[in-house]
């Protein structure tokens, strides 16, 4: 078995795998190609002419603090399995993130172009591979999931009310490009502002933005990384409560409708309370989170282990 450094020439391959062991993923086999439009590390396993495993990871921004590295993706051929495939795939990324200065090491959404936002609780497989390596379950995120063909999307009355309030909401358009990023940057994390930027010159998708004069307080994207995806969506801190957010989400996921979509999901999604209200989603998917300290000075013990359940 050949462990070795993934290459542009392997994208069809990779994605091929991804097509037919990511089985909850819809649209699996664009993932390879989603991540390698940023800077990545990537090893393949294959044995003769076939690719059995591939595993995607990044080095995240050098600055004050510890640097994290992520592992976004591993995938093995069902057949190969529980051979040690995926634990040397791991390790082989695991290795180069901490040679280029990665302190901690994590399994989680980052940046703009990312696979999910953790690890499917679905994918038992690579829960049970992560704890067993020595990562330690942290945060949990969830998607919530808009069925298009029931939902109320009209905005036209609420668009009038947010007007007369001197609040206009319409498309971004290519005028949009640099004036929205340095009105926002304030304010919003740089991945968000990362992610208005590719919706905005992507193609794919659609951003809608709320002005109030020259100052933008709202925006909603979708498509940046999937059709189906909405996000990010933020209001100006400072007029929350007005309804901006709730018009905006909603012009999005009717774009989504009218591009023949049944569904959309919101990623990373919350307040819940208020997306199953307003939008009657349902949460469809659930995210563990993990990490581990390479400086830590030994593993720490899971409740599990200290009260002898396995």
């Amino acid at each position: 078995m050949d462990v070795r450094e993934m290459s542009g020439h392997d994208l069809a391959a990779v994605a091929g795998l991804c097509e037919r062991e990511l089985m909850l993923d819809r649209d699996a086999g664009e993932l390879p190609a989603m991540l390698m439009r940023r800077p990545y590390v990537g090893l393949v396993a294959a044995a003769g002419p076939s690719l059995l495993g591939a595993c995607f990871g990044a080095a995240g921004p050098a600055g004050r603090g510890r640097r994290t590295g992520f592992i976004d993706l591993l995938v093995v051929d069902r057949a190969a399995r529980r051979q040690g495939l995926g634990r040397r795939l791991a390790a082989g990324v695991h290795e180069r993130l901490a040679a280029s200065g990665c302190q901690v090491i994590a399994v989680r959404g980052h940046g703009v172009h990312y696979a999910w936002p953790g690890i499917d609780v679905g994918y038992t497989a690579a829960i049970c591979m992560a704890e067993d390596l020595g990562f330690q379950r942290g945060g949990c995120e969830v998607d919530m999931r808009v069925d298009l063909r029931s939902v109320q999307l009209d905005t036209r009355s609420a668009g009038e009310r947010l007007r007369s309030a001197g609040i206009v909401v319409r498309r971004a358009g290519p005028a949009d490009d640099g004036p929205l990023q340095s009105s926002l940057a304030g304010t919003w994390i740089p991945d968000w502002i990362g992610a208005l930027t590719a919706a905005l010159r992507g193609g794919r998708g659609g951003l809608h933005v709320a002005l109030h004069g020259q100052r933008y307080v709202g925006f909603c994207a979708y498509g940046v990384n999937r059709l189906y995806e909405i996000g990010p969506l933020g209001t100006a801190p400072d007029l929350r409560g007005l309804g901006i957010g709730g018009t905006l989400i909603k012009r999005c996921l009717a774009d989504q409708r009218d591009r023949g979509l049944s569904a959309a999901d919101l990623g990373w999604a919350g307040p819940l309370s208020y997306f199953s209200s307003t939008l009657k989603a349902v949460i469809s998917r659930t995210y563990w989170q993990y990490e581990k300290d390479l400086t830590a000075p030994g593993e720490a013990a899971r409740w599990q282990d200290r009260i002898g359940l396995i």
